[in-house]
């Protein structure tokens, strides 16, 4: 079943399966002794998961199966290569593998490995050397230098360091809830805004406030209450005796990341304030537009709408938000050891300490762009779109920041993940987290109707 699910990962990773070749598959499938692909093992999972529960005398002829379903498609090509570099394939392998058999053609080895490179790195990696033959001992072989890692590469091995390093510090405040944590970093490396929507006393305030202590950053909060006005926020001029002028006060806004506690308590014309400011960093007053430093960023938390003393939020402002989660309750377990943690002498939180600074935040923002996204998959995320459109209820809406934020979301869910390109698994995680509360729904029906749009789109095929 694990060889099924990792080649089942690289011929879908492109987002189509094209009937033929799944059959030609499944012969493939037979020849390696293994069950024909069924529905089972089409469900999302990643080379980091599945790489090691295969059995390493299979390895080499599920990875020669790999590299033939990929041919010169991208994204399927670094699946492969993932699971490759997982295996150490290329210096494990017999003389027999199909490892042993492209390496028998000079210079094959590097571009085999690599494939096409997205425009963006192309020319990052050097060319490819030949043998060279020394003039005397002809049984010789001079040894070759080995390939440099790309620049991107090498960032994004960095950033996932960086990025395991918050997380271990978040998970001494907040117990048990790895996930919640994990796609609040996503949402933050995208410069997406998150909305931690659950009842009161869960841990939404302790994840944010833990997230702001691993990150040498300014951090500000901001609690929201019914008789909060616009200019608590953004700030206001104010007139200063000393040089009888108009001068601006910065509002508690004015920060890298802003805690917006119980976000939905404030009237709906305070609401309007953070419009501008989530999603163009900036504020005006008085017909003065004054701009945000980068990082900012805005982790509100919302308590469920049918308690007592709490507002809707416009839905402008809803869509602004890149992701909604919720936490939830621990398990049994978790909370003895949440206990445990909270009930000593000393706060867990007054523990946590900077672990990467502001400037590393920005370096992750502008390194999520050059994730590669190959064109199908990109019409893939359209024509789920679209589909979704068709079926939206009154008051859903899926407007084409919905569309940016969703491709987004899996940029940086794959750079996170120590990977240059995003594949199918890669969307298909973000997009409840993403699309839920634009449909207005929870994350298991987002889940169900994007189950239907594929199943209807292989019906059109």
């Amino acid at each position: 079943m694990t060889v099924g699910r990792a080649v089942a990962s690289v011929l879908r990773a492109a987002g189509e399966v094209d009937v033929g070749k799944l059959a030609r598959v499944n012969d493939a499938m037979s020849a390696l002794g293994c069950p024909p692909l069924g529905d089972h093992d089409f469900i999302p999972a990643t080379p980091e998961q599945l790489a090691p529960q295969i059995r390493e005398a299979m390895r080499p002829a599920v990875l020669g199966l790999m590299y033939e379903i990929a041919g010169d498609e991208p994204i399927r090509r670094r699946i492969a290569d993932a699971y490759a570099g997982l295996w150490d394939a290329h210096a494990e392998a017999s003389d027999e593998s199909a490892l042993a058999r492209v390496a028998s053609r000079p210079g094959a080895v590097l571009r085999w490995m690599i494939g096409t490179l997205p425009k963006h790195q192309a020319g990052a990696v050097p060319a490819i050397e030949e043998t060279v033959m020394s003039p005397y001992r002809q049984d010789h072989v001079e040894q070759i230098n080995p390939v440099a890692k790309s620049p991107l590469r090498t960032r994004v091995e960095q950033i996932r360091a960086q990025y395991l390093a918050v997380v271990e510090a978040v998970e001494t405040v907040i117990v048990g809830k790895l996930d919640v944590i994990e796609r609040v970093m996503t949402a933050i490396a995208a410069r997406g805004h998150v909305l931690l929507v659950d009842v009161p006393g869960v841990g939404k305030t302790q994840m944010c406030k833990a997230i702001a202590a691993a990150i040498q950053t300014p951090f500000g909060r901001i609690q929201f209450t019914p008789d909060l006005l616009p200019l608590d926020i953004t700030g206001s001029n104010v007139f200063d005796l000393k040089d009888k002028e108009f001068k601006f006060r910065p509002g508690p806004v004015f920060t890298s990341i802003l805690l917006a506690d119980e976000i939905n308590r404030a009237t709906p014309k305070t609401q309007s304030a953070l419009l501008e400011v989530m999603e163009e960093r900036s504020v005006t007053v008085d017909g003065v537009t004054h701009q945000l430093a980068e990082p900012f960023q805005v982790l509100a938390t919302m308590n469920p709408l049918d308690h007592q003393g709490t507002y809707a939020l416009p839905a402008a402002q809803i869509d602004r938000f890149m992701v909604m989660l919720e936490i939830g309750y621990p398990s049994p377990e978790d909370e003895v050891r949440v206990l445990d943690y909270h009930l000593g002498v000393q706060s867990p939180l007054a523990a946590v300490h900077p672990v990467i600074t502001s400037a590393d935040l920005i370096v992750w923002r502008e390194t999520v762009p050059y994730i590669h996204v190959t064109p199908e998959l990109k019409r893939t995320v359209v024509e789920y779109i679209t589909r979704l459109r068709r079926s939206c209820e009154e008051g859903q809406a899926l407007s084409p920041r919905a569309t940016i934020a969703w491709v987004r979301a899996a940029q940086a869910r794959a750079m996170l993940a120590g990977r240059e390109f995003v594949t199918i698994e890669d969307l298909l995680d973000v997009a409840p987290d993403v699309l839920r509360h634009r449909l207005w729904t929870d994350a298991a029906t987002v889940r169900e109707r994007l189950r239907a749009v594929a199943v209807t789109n292989a019906g059109a095929r």
